[in-house]
C-alpha cells in the first residue's frame, strides 16, 4: 500500500452490511485480501439469528458491499472467526468474514494500529444509522478503558453527529495516528449533553483473532512518532500539514453528509465533485507529510 493512500484506504475498505431483505444493519472493514471484521451482533442481525448471544458461528451467507468505492456491488461473505456477544469476557462481540469472491480491485486494507495511549485523540467514523443506508460520518473523542478494555469515545452532540446505532462494526479512524485503532461495537445515551460510545481496541482484536495479527504485521506500518526526531523547522511545517490534513477530513465528512438530505441531481452532481477535489487535496497533504518524515 502507498504511504500516503491510508486515509483513502480506510474509507475504500468500509463495509455495508445487509439483512437478507435489503436493509442496512450494520459495517465492517477488509483487513485482509479478502477478510472482514465486524461484531457479532451484526451477523446476527443479517442473518436474523435469535437470541443475539448465540453461541455457535452461524453458516449462513453475509451480503455486503463497499459503498464509498463500489456501491450496489453485492458479494457474499461467510463467517470464519466468531466470538458471540458475551459481556463476562473481554473478547466478545467479534466476528470474522471471508469474502466468497474478489473484492473490487481498488480495494486495500486498513492500516491497523495500536497505542499506549489515546486520550484525547480525534476520531472519525463511517456508519449506517436509521435512515442513512447511504451512510453517514461522525465524529468523537477517544477517552480511556473501560474495565472489559473497551475504550469510550465521547462526541457533543450539540456539535457533532454522535456515533449511534448502526455505527456497530465500524472502524475507528484516528486523525493523530492516521490509521484505524479499533471497532466500534456498542453505544449508550444517558447524559442529555454527551454521548457517548465504546470500541473494540486494535489490541485486543488481534490478540482474540490469531491471523489479524498476521495481516497487521504484513499490511500495517509499525507505529513511530517521526515528529520527534525532525528538526524545529520541519517539526513547525509537519505541525501545520497535520492541522490542514484534520481540516480537509471534516471538510470532506461534512461534504458527504450533505449526501444524505433530499436534494437536486444538479446539487448531487456538485457535491460529488466536491468530494472528488477534496479527495485530491487530502492526497497531496498525506504526500507532503510521508515526505517529511522519511
Amino acid at each position: 500500500m502507498a504511504t500516503n493512500n491510508y486515509f483513502q484506504a480506510f474509507k475504500g475498505a468500509i463495509a455495508r452490511i445487509y439483512h437478507a431483505n435489503g436493509n442496512v444493519v450494520g459495517a465492517g472493514f477488509l483487513v485482509s485480501d479478502r477478510h472482514l471484521l465486524t461484531c457479532a451482533h451484526v451477523v446476527t442481525a443479517a442473518l436474523a439469528i435469535l437470541p443475539q448471544n448465540a453461541q455457535d458461528m452461524p453458516v449462513g451467507s453475509v451480503e455486503l458491499d463497499f459503498p464509498l468505492i463500489a456501491p450496489g456491488q453485492k458479494l457474499k461473505s461467510k463467517v470464519v472467526f466468531w466470538l458471540p456477544v458475551n459481556p463476562s469476557q473481554t473478547q466478545e462481540d467479534i466476528a470474522g468474514l471471508e469474502l466468497e469472491s474478489t473484492p473490487p480491485v481498488t480495494i486495500e486494507p486498513v492500516r491497523l494500529l495500536a497505542a499506549e495511549d489515546y486520550w484525547e485523540h480525534n476520531c472519525r467514523i463511517f456508519g449506517f444509522p436509521q435512515g442513512h443506508d447511504l451512510g453517514i460520518w461522525a465524529t468523537g473523542i477517544l477517552r480511556d478503558k473501560r474495565a472489559n478494555d473497551w475504550l469510550q469515545i465521547d462526541a457533543l452532540a450539540a456539535q457533532n453527529r454522535a456515533v449511534e446505532k448502526g455505527f456497530s462494526g465500524a472502524p475507528i479512524w484516528d486523525e493523530s495516528l492516521q490509521g484505524v485503532v479499533g471497532m466500534a461495537v456498542a453505544a449508550e445515551k444517558r447524559r442529555e449533553d454527551v454521548t457517548a460510545a465504546f470500541m473494540i481496541p486494535t489490541s485486543i482484536l488481534r490478540s482474540a483473532w490469531s491471523d489479524l495479527g498476521q495481516w497487521m504485521d504484513r499490511y500495517s506500518l509499525s507505529l513511530r512518532n517521526f515528529s520527534d526526531n525532525l528538526p524545529s523547522f520541519r517539526q513547525v511545517k509537519l505541525k501545520a500539514l497535520n492541522g490542514r490534513y484534520s481540516v480537509l477530513c471534516a471538510q470532506y465528512e461534512a461534504t458527504y453528509n450533505q449526501l444524505n438530505y433530499t436534494l437536486s441531481q444538479a446539487d448531487i452532481v456538485s457535491i460529488r465533485e466536491q468530494i472528488k477535489e477534496l479527495e485530491k487535496e487530502i492526497i497531496n497533504v498525506e504526500q507532503e507529510i510521508n515526505n517529511l518524515s522519511k
